[in-house]
């Protein structure tokens, strides 16, 4: 399953796959690598080309034409977000919210121990609350904004639920024990 705009889709039970195999020479593979991320290579190319197919190909296609291919037109360019991606946007934010909202702990120190419990890099935990959060591009979350989102519960649940609809009952459930 991947996500284009804020919709998921299930690829493979509405339409037929083909294999392609691809050869990349080792600095392009590192590279894919690199920008795959727990994702995986195979995944994240197969997402790549999707999206150049479907955005930046010679011939666009038409509303039409793209919404035969996905399913539904696109809402907006968003990043494309797996199923397991938002679940662990949401859990590591959660993670924060209850060390901050619960245990009294700072931002800082929330992040050092939800990167240790996740076994990720402190960095990966700061880019789930701010970039991976960001709804548009004209309202973007940095730290300043994350932080000011913690102080308020309810708009910090809100706010998940407009950037994840597909999963705001879940989202909503998970942060109900913590927010009241």
């Amino acid at each position: 399953m991947f996500d284009i705009g804020a919709h998921i889709v299930d690829y493979m039970s509405t339409m037929k796959l083909n294999s392609v195999t691809i050869q990349l020479a080792d600095s392009l593979y590192a590279i894919a690598l690199k920008k795959a991320g727990e994702v995986g290579v195979e995944r994240y190319l197969d997402h790549l080309v999707a999206d150049c197919l479907l955005r930046d190909g010679p011939a666009k296609q038409t509303k039409e034409e793209e919404t035969s291919i996905i399913g539904h037109s696109q809402v907006h360019g968003s990043l494309h977000f797996s199923t397991g991606e938002v679940h662990k946007t949401v859990q590591q934010i959660h993670a924060i919210a209850r060390r901050v909202w619960k245990e009294g702990m700072n931002f800082r120190k929330a992040v050092k121990i939800t990167a240790h419990e996740f076994d990720v890099n402190e960095t990966t935990v700061r880019d789930k609350c701010t970039r991976r959060i960001t709804i548009s591009d004209t309202n973007k979350i940095n730290t300043e904004k994350f932080e000011e989102l913690l102080k308020k519960p309810e708009e910090l649940v809100k706010h998940l639920c407009q950037k994840f609809p597909d999963h705001r009952q879940a989202i909503v459930e998970k942060f109900k024990p913590i927010v009241t």
